[in-house]
């Protein structure tokens, strides 16, 4: 597909994200609206959100500082419950996912015990809230071998790069075989090569699993290299802006940030996010 298509093919705010033709939804989101009382008066985080995310995509959240991604991710996850409107996550509401284990979280900080192995930090979940490796879902020495791990399985935290913490807490979020991963900012504080490497990894891992990835960036060529759409977010308070398809060809690999398609997307996410 030619970039002018790709880069006409915004949908303006207030839409939800189309489904595919037969696809189930994995989540869908009806006038969302999230409000917090804090000592300066009540905050509206987010106001009026809806969207719709078919099983087995990737979709990223974009916008500025304070548009309510982590808090959209988290309403999602069952950890914040809405002020108003509807949420579902696999046709239900979002607890009876958290409770069947249908949900994985990755936060911008690993997390990991530092007293566990990588492997037991993985096999974590199976000890504290009920886990159980579901039939047909990889056991935790293949998702460590899966994330890059292999080799890696005894040792401590301290002992590994911020990168390879992430990979430990990716593997984690898998144990379970969540049917939605849910992903605030796991690359953020890493240097720019190891970001690079993470997201060519995570993409594998996608496709190895297909499992529905929702995934939160504050960087744009992040977004685009990552997303088969992008949902901008503006902030203040937080409401959809617009949707963007990324028709980029997959599987995608580094290179194709050179190419003329990647860099016209990555304007029109840019263009889009200045005025937020």
């Amino acid at each position: 597909m030619t970039a002018a298509v790709a880069v006409s093919g915004a949908i303006p705010a207030g839409t939800a994200a189309p489904a595919k033709s037969g696809a189930a939804e994995a989540v869908r989101c009806e006038g969302v609206t999230v409000r917090f009382t804090t000592e300066r008066g009540t905050v509206t985080a987010l106001d009026g959100v809806s969207l719709a995310i078919h099983a087995g995509s990737f979709l990223t959240l974009l916008g500025p500082s304070g548009c309510g991604k982590s808090t959209l991710l988290r309403v999602i996850a069952d950890l914040v419950p809405p002020s108003a409107g509807k949420v579902a996550v696999l046709g239900a509401k979002p607890e009876v996912a958290r409770r069947n284990r249908d949900i994985g979280f990755v936060f911008q900080d690993a997390a990991l015990l530092p007293w566990r192995t990588a492997l037991q930090n993985v096999q974590l979940p199976f000890e504290v809230g009920g886990a159980q490796q579901r039939p047909g879902t990889r056991p935790p020495e293949e998702l460590l071998k899966l994330v890059g791990l292999a080799g890696w399985e005894n040792a401590y935290p301290h002992e590994l790069s911020g990168g390879m913490r992430q990979r430990v807490s990716i593997a984690r979020a898998l144990v379970s075989g969540p049917k939605l991963l849910l992903m605030d900012e796991p690359f953020g504080a890493l240097d720019e090569i190891t970001r690079d490497r993470l997201n060519e990894e995570l993409l594998d891992v996608w496709e190895s699993t297909g499992t529905t990835i929702v995934f939160v960036t504050h960087s744009i060529y992040e977004a685009v290299f990552l997303s088969q759409q992008v949902l901008m977010l503006a902030a203040r308070p937080g409401r959809v802006r617009a949707l963007v398809p990324i028709t980029l060809p997959s599987p995608r690999r580094l290179p194709v940030r050179e190419t003329a398609e990647f860099v016209a997307l990555a304007g029109l996410l840019r263009r889009e996010l200045e005025n937020c």
